[in-house]
């Protein structure tokens, strides 16, 4: 009881979420994933939103920028969070997000609760799958 407990108060509204966007992997300058990204986080409660060089090293980019085997967009990490920062759950590797119903996708799936991997659309998944085969 005191597991379902602890799992509803962690999914409930009170959750927040930080959002890394990787700022190497580029869009053309426009950043419209950013902007869209920011609007989201404002409207969010707990939310925190990162804009870094590539969290997963430069390397990550460089190559993936040369061989785009799961497109040339950008990355988003996500980290599920309590409303004081504590972590919950492994982080979400979303991406690459080419297009803007990528973002637009991307963005809704961030306003839903619980925030749970399996109802990010397939084409978000396909980094977090290939990171997950190459584990095995």
């Amino acid at each position: 009881m005191a597991t379902q407990a602890r799992h509803s108060t962690e999914n409930d509204s009170r959750s927040g979420l930080t959002a890394i966007v990787c700022d190497s992997c580029g869009d053309s300058g426009e950043r419209p994933l950013l902007a869209a990204l920011r609007e989201t986080i404002r409207r969010l409660p707990h939310a925190v939103l990162l804009r870094t060089t590539c969290p997963l090293g430069r390397m990550w980019c460089h190559t993936r920028k040369i061989s785009a085997p799961y497109g040339a967009g950008q990355v988003v990490l996500v980290q599920r969070c309590t409303d004081t920062r504590r972590p919950l759950g492994p982080v979400i590797l979303v991406g690459p997000v080419e297009t803007a119903e990528d973002v637009a996708e991307l963005t809704r799936w961030l306003e839903t609760r619980p925030l749970e991997v399996e109802s990010l659309p397939r084409r978000l998944r396909r980094l977090q799958n290939a990171h997950r085969s190459n584990q095995n």
